[in-house]
Order: structure tokens, then sequence, then C-alpha cells
């Protein structure tokens, strides 16, 4: 491991917590191969410019081991931008933008990217908060942070830590986050109430939250087949008012979104000061 990345891990240590070690600062381990509980003891490595915070095995949704080979997270990350150009959806960069005006993405700010995939969104956030900022890209896929790490890495981007995370047991630290997005994860998570009060437990009053999903509006709700798909693979269509009504419960206000474009949309809530 390089310095840089000795630097990085005792950046994001001050905003991480390890699972186990939820009230610990963690220290950084020589040649930064990692963070260590001090209480405990234990271990996390970083590897492969990927710090793995979550054991082998355990249950996860056909969806969530969808996307965890080489070669589908390879597809993903080569085709997602032309499926949704042919779906009439606007470029990336476009899309981007207009998640950053909701966020307010500024040059120091800290970031953290929920189901930040192939990381094409974490490295965007890394570019506007600048040297002096922070993104932390968390994901659940390993063979999908292979993928952002490389583009990190390609980018030159040393303000970008990636994580393996769970979100329904966010390894951050209460009240540490301003600027918070998960683009394309609410609707794969398998307790989406469960993860919405994990992000609201690391949120700081006046935090923003920006997310998008597969979703529908209150003129285009199909419960059937919503339940139908949850079951049989994890994914679901996110009902958008529904989620208003979760998000205001966590003490999210200034709720908005947009009604979903070919069942794809996107919202965005402060949390209540």
């Amino acid at each position: 491991m390089s310095a840089t990345d000795g630097d990085l891990l005792a950046r994001a240590a001050a905003f991480v917590r390890l699972p186990g070690c939820p009230t610990h600062v963690p220290v950084v381990e020589t040649a930064a191969a990692g963070l260590r509980c001090p209480d405990g003891g234990r271990t996390f490595h970083y590897r492969d410019g990927v710090l793995d915070l979550l054991p082998d095995g355990g249950p996860r949704t056909l969806s969530e081991r969808s996307l965890d080979t080489a070669i589908t997270a390879w597809l993903y990350d080569r085709v997602r931008d032309s499926l949704l150009r042919l779906a009439g959806m606007p470029d990336f960069a476009t899309e981007a933008a207009a998640v950053a005006r909701r966020l307010g993405v500024e040059a120091g700010d800290i970031v953290v990217d929920l189901a930040c995939g192939h990381g094409n969104f974490t490295l965007e956030w890394a570019r506007r908060v600048g040297p002096t900022g922070l993104v932390i890209g968390l994901d659940i896929s390993r063979a999908m942070l292979a993928r952002a790490s490389a583009r990190r890495t390609a980018a030159g981007a040393d303000n970008v830590l990636l994580a393996r995370g769970d979100a329904l047991a966010l390894p951050l630290a209460s009240g540490s986050v301003r600027r918070f997005n998960c683009s394309g994860g609410f609707h794969s998570f398998p307790d989406l109430p469960r993860a919405l009060a994990e992000i609201a437990r690391v949120c700081v009053p006046g935090a923003t939250l920006t997310a998008s999903m597969f979703a529908e509006g209150p003129a285009h709700a199909h419960p059937r087949a919503r339940e139908w798909l949850r079951r049989r693979t994890g994914l679901h269509f996110v009902p958008l008012v529904w989620l208003g009504e979760q998000l205001a419960a966590c003490g999210f206000v200034d709720y908005e979104w947009s009604a979903p474009r070919l069942g794809f949309g996107y919202v965005s809530a402060k949390r209540s000061a």
C-alpha cells in the first residue's frame, strides 16, 4: 500500500465505524493494510483499493447476487448509459448535473455514495468536492467495487474511499454526513425502511439526501406486480408517496420527487434541523 492509501484511510477513519465497533474511531494499520478496532482489535483489510467490511456468505437477494460477478458487473458498466439513451433518458452528464444541483455538492464536502456500483457517480462527486473533500462509496458487490476501484485509479482520485458495506447497517458514525446520495439503490434493498433509518442516523441535521430508483407514482401503482417482483428477485418499484411518508417518519423534510419516467424516479429531502 502507498502513503496515499494511508492518508486516505486516516481521513476516512473519522467517519467510518467498523462492524462490532460502533463507537470507536478506527486505527489505520501499518502499511495501510486496513482499519482496526481499537477496542476489540479486529482488523478489516484494505485490498485492491477496497475496504472490506462484510463477511463472506450471508443472505443475498437474486438481484444482489446477479450483479456480483465479473461478467455482469462489466456488462452493467458498459451498457448502462447506452440503454438509458435508447430509452430516452438523459445522458450521464445531464443526470449527474441535475442530481448535483439537488445534493448541493461543493468543494471540501464529505459525500457518501451508497450503492455506488461501478463508481460513475462516486467519481463525479470526487471531482466536485476536490482534493479537500472526501467521497465514501459503499456497495455490497465485490465485482462492482472492483470496477469502481479501476475507475478511481484511472482518474487518480485520491479523495475516494471504496468500501464493501451493508445499507441495513451503515459502517458510518452517527451524525457525520451532510451530503448523502443513493443512485439506483433503494429498489434493491431488502428492507428499505431499515435502510432509511440508517441513513437518517448518519446524517447531521440539515443534511441533504438524493436518490434515484425504479419507482411508481400514485397514477401508476401496481402493488401486485411490485410484490411479485420483490419476492422473486429482491427488486421492487418504490411507491414515491409511501417513500415520502417513510422519510418523514425518519425525520426528513422538504421531500421532492419527480413523476417516474419509464419507471425511474428521482427524489430529494433534507434531514430536519
